[in-house]
């Protein structure tokens, strides 16, 4: 008889107030980017900072939620089929 361990998550969204600050050597770069890269500097004004306890639940192990690595492969890529027909209804 194994004994395992629970583990609980608990979760919480919030919202928050922040500034984000990045530098370009050229203005086509900037212009192209729209949300702030990895290289940008985030100031949380936390003064507007806040949570609301959403829910607690069992899991299995901590990385049970945890998003996967993105991988190589472009998930739009595939071939898309059409499912049905266009119904032209006219009023």
């Amino acid at each position: 008889m194994s004994i395992h361990k629970k583990n609980f998550e608990k979760l919480w969204v919030g919202s928050v107030s922040f500034t984000a600050t990045e530098i370009f050597d050229d203005l086509n770069k900037a212009v192209a980017v729209s949300v702030p890269t990895t290289a940008a500097k985030i100031v949380i004004d936390n003064k507007t900072l806040s949570y609301d306890f959403k829910r607690i639940k069992e899991v299995k192990n901590q990385d049970a939620n945890t998003l996967p690595t993105p991988g190589t492969e472009d998930p739009g890529g595939r071939e898309s089929k059409k499912v049905s027909k266009h119904k032209n209804i006219e009023t």
